[in-house]
């Protein structure tokens, strides 16, 4: 018998448009839904796509429920739970590695598979957009109201009605049906683990309760190839929540989100509903501030664009970036393909303001400066790549540069540039 906590998913209901359980996570216990004006009636899988990371977070053990689900998930949650522990051990987020926990259900038989109808989730985002406009086959649009816009939150309500509004009429403009998912689910698992691993269990669990309908489910990936991490939405594991009926994929890792901004905005339904905002300070659409919206807007100013995309603030304030500190390895690839953007552009006042930015991300990752996170410069689409540090004062700067944000005056000095920052925004 296994040993440690014993997880439980029980009084699990299913009826046209909903999905609700009991989840035991060590000793928590938890009432969880998903609701959809969809008239389909989910299959009981959404529970463990839900469940199954949480139980993992938490010393490991069981994992029991009694409703009958697809015995392809029972299979392969092995494999997924085996890669994910891997992973949870080189994870920088203060939290102990995930355990395995021994899973027990009985499988079901399996349906006959849908054809022909193929989802993709659809936020407004880059990412989503990108893989909307991408792939002409298709047919559906799914909204999760839960996901990044939680009802609890002050002012996110409001905002998630407006974010709704919006892509519903992008959604009518594309032609395609949009799918809305209202969930509770992260009151579940925001108390147990840190949402960047877990997010992808969320999109797993809504698609999964879409099942009956759809053939495939297209995850938009937030990251390419080449740099994409050992953590969230990826490749390697988000296909193994596929079922005999539905096939979960990951989408848009062959560019970088550089180039998928760049393919996308000049479409008139991306440059009025475009949102990538993460803060959201006073339900902004996008504030215009945070370093999403700051990236963002850089890249499309690069461009020669930022005008067009009416989503965002008119001003680009460059000052804001003083205050940015860069944690995470994959926002330290976001800022370097963006400062190869600036470059790209012929653009120094872009390229000066970011590259401190960057300099700076790497000092704090323990990386030496002169480190790319990309083997060679991303590739760009209808303008030539001039990197000033090609050039020999272009090098000599850079080495000046370097020297500077290395230098111990810079490091002690750095509370006193946040607080001039801030009395500028002031």
């Amino acid at each position: 018998m296994t040993e440690g906590p014993r997880h439980e998913i029980v009084d699990l209901f299913r009826a046209p448009g909903e999905l609700s359980f009991e989840a035991r996570i060590a000793g928590r216990s938890k009432r969880v839904w998903l609701r959809s004006e969809t008239a389909v009636t989910p299959p009981p899988d959404p529970a463990l796509a839900a469940s199954l990371m949480l139980a993992m977070s938490n010393g490991g053990g069981t994992l029991t429920m009694r409703e009958r689900v697809s015995p392809r998930l029972l299979r392969r949650q092995r494999e997924y739970q085996a890669i994910q522990c891997t992973w949870s051990r080189a994870w920088s987020l203060g939290e102990e590695p995930l355990r395995e926990v021994e899973v027990s259900a009985p499988p079901r038989s399996p349906a006959e598979r849908p054809r022909g109808r193929v989802a993709a989730f659809f936020s407004g985002g880059v990412d989503s957009w990108s893989t909307v406009l991408d792939n002409p086959d298709v047919t559906d649009l799914i909204f999760v109201r839960g996901h990044d816009l939680i009802s609890r939150v002050a002012d996110h309500q409001a905002l998630a009605d407006e974010v709704e509004k919006r892509l519903r009429g992008a959604a009518a403009e594309l032609g395609l049906p949009l799918h809305v998912v209202d969930t509770n689910l992260r009151e579940l698992s925001d108390p147990i683990m840190r949402w960047e691993p877990y997010n992808p269990s969320l999109l797993a669990a809504v698609a999964l309760f879409f099942e009956p309908l759809f053939e495939r489910v297209l995850i938009a990936t937030d990251t390419d190839h080449e740099t994409q991490p050992p953590l969230g939405t990826a490749r390697l594991v988000d296909h193994l929540w596929s079922t005999e009926q539905l096939e979960v994929v990951d989408d848009g890792g062959r560019f970088n989100r550089e180039q998928r901004l760049r393919r996308i905005v000049s479409h008139p339904v991306v440059q009025k509903t475009l949102r990538v905002c993460w803060e959201n300070p006073g339900g902004a659409y996008n504030c215009g501030r945070c370093r999403k919206c700051m990236m963002t807007m850089i890249s499309l100013e690069a461009f020669g664009q930022r005008e067009l995309v009416r989503t965002f603030p008119a001003e680009l304030d460059l000052d804001l970036l003083a205050d940015f500190e860069l944690t995470q390895p994959i926002a330290l690839v976001l800022w370097e393909d963006t400062l190869e953007t600036a470059r790209a552009a012929g653009r120094p006042e872009l390229t000066q303001a970011v590259e401190p930015v960057a300099v700076r991300g790497r000092l704090n990752l323990g990386l030496p400066a002169s480190y790319r996170s990309r083997r060679q410069p991303q590739e760009t689409q209808g303008s030539a790549s001039t990197d000033p540090a090609d050039s020999p004062a272009g090098a000599d700067a850079q080495a000046q540069l370097e020297t500077i944000l290395n230098s111990r005056s810079w490091r002690l000095t750095a509370p006193l540039r946040r607080l001039g920052a801030l009395r500028r925004r002031r």
